[in-house]
């Protein structure tokens, strides 16, 4: 596991008060009751904070999953 995903998956446990175990990459909004709009939200403060990274609003709204976040945070960091 890359310590780009490593450390997503840390951030969003972390945020949504989660167990690490529950995290996987096909993880989407709503499969957990912690992930709903506001948790999701709270994930995109997170990154943008903890990563110091800035997503727009159309890789906001793109993302439905871990895999989308981890692909969001690796195009961001190349930019």
């Amino acid at each position: 596991m890359s310590d780009i995903k490593k450390a997503v998956y840390a951030l969003i446990a972390q945020t949504l008060e989660v167990k690490l175990d529950v995290i996987d990459d096909e993880l989407a909004v709503g499969d957990i009751q912690e992930w709903d709009s506001l948790g999701h939200m709270r994930i995109i403060a997170a990154l943008e904070t903890e990563m110091g990274i800035t997503l727009d609003i159309e890789q906001t709204l793109e993302i439905e999953d871990v895999e989308d976040i981890i692909d969001a945070v690796t195009t961001s960091k190349l930019v």
